[in-house]
């Protein structure tokens, strides 16, 4: 009995040794294959130096140029790879602290883990004058490829447009369509503040190029709807980005003639952040800018700023109200009598009404002739609100915004007729300015400059000739209130979001957005026949413009007063 219970019990004793082999074998066995398989890295893991990078860069000049995988993933964001010019762009999520990102390339099959293991990918620095921030190698199934890789701190947008289009268009590469096309748009948000379910937003979308004197450059301007389906371009479809506003409608602004590609960005979110709400209605009569990175079918096409439109949303149009654009220099504000159109109807040349109907310009009129040609300080100042009124000339002064007013003239201009008990006949004026490229020192000087554009060719203490607004007219009238309050005003503006260090802290974040993410240099690559200033020197001058005119302002409110 003793000796059948030691065989019974070494029997069962090899069993379990059996199953204990067979199961390492399994572990090692799927140990081995998912290591073959899983295409996750660590990031110190890949890094390589200068000089194996140089025999990697060896091997692909045999293998091919492109990549061997454009399917890239930084932390879960799928990089956008450029097959023009074999770069990768990882838009890098804002204050992000410890950058040690997982890499991953999409799953390969058993069979080609076993025969051929894992991709191989590593990553090497770029050298100091490159425009790239470091090279991507690929190694896999004998053969390789190196690959430029961007980092970029800005969002980054791609624009899908089919084939079937660009060739119905007969697009180049600037992508000039004139009507609205369907398309496809994906957004990524770095931003650090981000509060939304996920950061990569994708729609269908229709797009054309807008713009005026400017959309004959190569780099156009965009005006981007978003939509419920691509089959239907009437389906609106509305989110947030970046934070701006919740719209389907969307702005991509190419500051192409811009040498520092920061005037009307700066100049338009300055008059947002003292503007907004600053008048009887509280409406938010202005609009943001924040900068991207724009793609078209996967290809580079540079420095774009993202906004939204001055619609009737941001003026709070009710009914009953109205909204117009004026486009031109001609000179309507002074205008006696409205004008016939082509319809029969009568208007204001040089506006364009955007909200309401042909009626409405006849209150438009009449707030305009009040404002012009009564000599009654109460009169001029039932036209407007005149916070917002006052708000707009600091503004035109201190920006030196030669496209938008000059002596008489006006252009560039939103205007609405909102309901007041204290306008005229029940309605005031309320102001925006927009298109802001003319502004501190350049200009546009016949004969002169690029594309029609001079760099700081007005001098920092240039004073604006302004012969419109209500401000001019009550102070022609005498009237000492408006000088009051216009000092006071500006004292304030001054102590806040003027103040040298608003300004150069606000400047030092753009130069973070245009410089030092490296989309300035790649713009420029990008379309060599734009304006740059050089790009060594950044927003270095442009700061010192903006405090030096803002203390040629110092200097002229002192002496400001009525003629």
């Amino acid at each position: 009995m003793h000796i059948t219970f030691l065989s019974l019990n070494n029997s069962k004793t090899i069993r379990m040794l059996v199953i204990l082999v067979i199961s390492l074998i399994v572990f090692v066995t799927i140990f081995f294959i998912d290591d073959r398989m899983s295409t996750i890295y660590q990031w110190e893991d890949v890094q390589i130096d200068s000089d194996l990078l140089a025999k990697y860069e060896a091997k692909a000049e045999s293998d091919g140029r492109l990549a061997l995988v454009d399917e890239i993933y930084f932390n879960g964001e799928k990089l956008i790879y450029d097959y023009t010019s074999n770069t990768f762009y990882y838009s890098v999520i804002e204050d992000e602290e410890g950058y040690t990102p997982s890499i991953s390339v999409p799953s390969i099959s058993l069979k080609s883990a076993i025969t051929h293991g894992k991709p191989k990918l590593l990553i090497c620095p770029a050298d100091a004058n490159e425009i790239y921030d470091a090279k991507l190698v690929m190694s896999y199934r004998g053969k390789t490829s190196v690959s430029n890789l961007v980092f970029t701190t800005l969002p980054v947008m791609n624009i899908n447009i089919s084939a079937d289009t660009v060739e119905k268009l007969g697009l180049d590469d600037t992508y000039g369509i004139e009507d609205y096309e369907t398309v496809s748009m994906s957004l990524f948000d770095n931003s650090s503040d981000f509060s939304q379910a996920y950061r990569l937003v994708e729609s269908a979308a229709k797009i054309h190029m807008r713009g005026g004197t400017t959309i004959g450059a190569p780099q156009k301007s965009y005006r981007l709807s978003l939509l419920e389906n691509d089959e239907d371009q009437s389906t609106k479809k509305k989110v947030n980005l970046l934070n701006l506003r919740e719209d389907d409608d969307w702005i991509l602004f190419a500051a192409y003639s811009d040498y520092e590609k920061i005037r009307t960005v700066f100049s338009m979110n300055l008059w947002h952040d003292m503007a907004t709400g600053n008048n009887e209605w509280k409406a938010a009569n202005s609009n943001e800018y924040k900068y991207i990175e724009l793609f078209i079918n996967n290809h580079y096409h540079g420095l774009y700023a993202l906004s939204y439109p001055i619609d009737k949303k941001q003026f709070k149009i009710s009914r009953g109200e109205s909204l117009f654009k004026k486009r031109d220099w001609s000179g309507t504000e002074f205008s006696l009598d409205l004008e016939p159109y082509d319809s029969g109807d009568y208007w204001l040349p040089g506006y364009s009404l955007e909200e309401g109907s042909f009626e409405d310009y006849e209150q438009l009129h009449q707030l305009y002739y009040e404002m012009a040609y009564s000599e009654d300080p109460e009169t001029i100042r039932s036209t407007c609100d005149m916070d917002n009124a006052i708000d707009l000339w600091l503004f035109y002064k201190l920006t030196q915004a030669v496209d938008n007013v000059y002596t008489t003239n006006v252009k560039n201009l939103y205007s609405a007729t909102k309901l007041s008990n204290t306008g005229i006949d029940g309605y005031k004026l309320l102001l925006c300015p927009w298109d802001m490229d003319q502004t501190f020192g350049n200009r546009f000087v016949d004969g002169q400059g690029s594309h029609g554009i001079s760099s700081y060719f007005n001098e920092p203490d240039y004073d604006l000739p302004m012969e419109w607004s209500p401000v001019y007219f009550l102070m022609n009238c005498g009237d000492e209130q408006i000088v009051t309050q216009v000092k006071t005003r500006y004292d304030k503006l001054r102590k806040t979001v003027w103040s040298d260090d608003a300004i150069s802290e606000a400047i030092a974040s753009y130069e973070d957005d245009i410089y030092n993410s490296g989309a300035f240099v790649r713009t420029m690559d990008r379309w060599p026949d734009g304006n740059y200033y050089a790009p060594e020197i950044k927003l270095d001058d442009f700061e010192a413009y903006v405090l030096e005119r803002l203390n040629c302002m110092d200097q002229y409110m002192t002496e400001f007063a009525c003629p």
